[in-house]
């Protein structure tokens, strides 16, 4: 793992930070490699060395990676709001002309960002990553706190933005929008900073949306559908969601249980110190104050264990949770161009069969005939029309599930191999400090 420290430590104010978050780059896609120490090697326990081999791009020489590097509070008392550098990195990608770009963008603004591909893309079957959500808590504590720059909550959702931006320019259809060029490369403020309106009327629209579509599954489910993928895949998919709910539930109980033994390591530590400063005997004594030492020093590491269990575990997991979720929309929206597209054929039926009726009565006028024929052809553009993109939707969502499945299989493999990776030096660490240790109990023995 690289031993580069993270931007994120780096603040406005002169404000350090020594947490875990340091080391962790969000962005390293390399393969790692595990060296371990061979059997004969156990007197001399190193941690194992991450060997980073050098980036290949999928797309030609194409390189594009953005990074949240570090936040700060700004505005008055009214309007105070937080705002995070975005670095962006880009060679290759068409709109962009520079190699590198910095600006400082409000939360808000990648509320807005991530609705405006929403409306442009999730109509075409395209999965689009989910922001991290917007809660007043989180802000309200952060405001208020005097020491925001290594508050938790505000370095997870730099972490979470980080995730969403990179999401968003690793899909080939979606990097080169204008949008996304301008929230990069525009060193102003962007024209609407505020959705809360616009997000209010967009999420009780697609309340409205998710209430139409259960009903039309229920009373109109697609019958017709030869291609029974669909099903099977939404099947595998909805026990993918279910499974991985239950992970991340687990990943959570262990963080903290890990925050716990920290806090509970920490009290401990201190009593045996007073218990130290009362012991007569000086082998004791001494031996009870390495031991003090030692739940410190272990204190430390498993509350390090804790914030690694978060950082590279359960934000992964939590980010594949969302994907699921933006995985459903799109199969919803499926669903209902199938309905829009069974709408206009059972009207082109209708008025067709209605026509030959009037016709076939001799009883009929021209104006009236005329509506009908109109009615006729309109329907039969609209039918052809949710036909053709019923079935360039189906086409996509194919695409993008294949796409999902290869991603989703070498996210996991980097995020563990990461993972065990940091686990392991954690507890090399912890067995040092009992070696450390091992000294000062013969010597109680003797």
């Amino acid at each position: 793992m690289s031993e580069e420290k993270n931007p994120l430590s780096v603040q406005t104010v002169t404000a350090t930070n020594d947490s875990i978050y340091d080391d962790i780059d969000l962005n390293d896609n390399t393969t790692a490699e595990i060296r371990y120490q061979t059997a004969n090697d156990t007197e001399n326990i190193s941690p194992p060395v991450a060997i980073e081999h050098k980036q290949v791009e999928k797309q030609d020489d194409t390189i594009f990676k953005v990074k949240v590097c570090e936040f700060e509070k700004r505005g008055g008392f009214f309007d105070v709001h937080f705002v995070f550098r975005v670095e962006t990195q880009v060679e290759g990608v068409v709109g962009f002309t520079r190699k590198r770009y910095d600006t400082w963008r409000r939360f808000n603004d990648f509320l807005v960002l991530h609705e405006k591909i929403v409306d442009k893309y999730q109509q075409k079957g395209i999965i689009i990553p989910q922001p991290p959500e917007k809660k007043v808590s989180v802000m309200a504590k952060a405001m208020a706190s005097s020491n925001n720059f290594t508050d938790p909550q505000l370095l997870q959702r730099a972490r979470q933005l980080e995730r969403f931006m990179n999401r968003l320019i690793q899909h080939p259809r979606i990097r080169a929008d204008c949008d996304i060029r301008d929230f990069l490369t525009l060193d102003t403020e962007l024209p609407s900073t505020n959705p809360t309106p616009a997000l209010a009327g967009i999420k009780m629209m697609k309340a409205i949306r998710v209430c139409q579509e259960t009903f039309e599954k229920l009373m109109a489910p697609i019958g017709e559908e030869v291609d029974q993928w669909f099903e099977i895949t939404n099947a595998m998919f909805e026990d993918f969601d279910s499974n991985i709910r239950k992970l991340y539930s687990e990943s959570q109980a262990l963080m903290a249980h890990r925050k716990d033994m920290a806090a509970s390591g920490e009290k401990f530590a201190l009593n045996l110190s007073l218990l130290a400063a009362s012991e007569e005997s000086m082998t004791l004594s001494l031996a009870l104050a390495a031991l003090t030492e030692t739940y410190e020093k272990a204190s430390s590491i498993w509350n390090k264990q804790s914030e690694i269990n978060d950082a590279r575990f359960s934000e992964s997991i939590d980010e594949y949770i969302s994907l699921l979720s933006s995985l459903r929309d799109v199969f919803s929206d499926r669903v209902h161009v199938w309905h829009q597209w069974k709408k206009f054929q059972r009207a082109f039926e209708e008025k067709r069969a209605k026509k030959t009726e009037v016709e076939l009565t001799g009883n009929w006028k021209q104006d009236e005939l005329n509506k009908l024929s109109l009615d006729i052809l309109e329907n039969k553009q609209k039918m052809i029309e949710f036909e053709k993109k019923f079935d360039q939707v189906s086409k996509s969502i194919q695409e993008e599930v294949e796409r999902f499945e290869t991603g989703r299989k070498d996210d996991m493999k980097n995020m563990l191999i990461e993972y065990l990776e940091d686990m392991i030096k954690c507890h090399t660490e912890l067995s040092k400090l009992w070696q450390q240790f091992e000294p000062y109990a013969h010597k109680i023995q003797n």
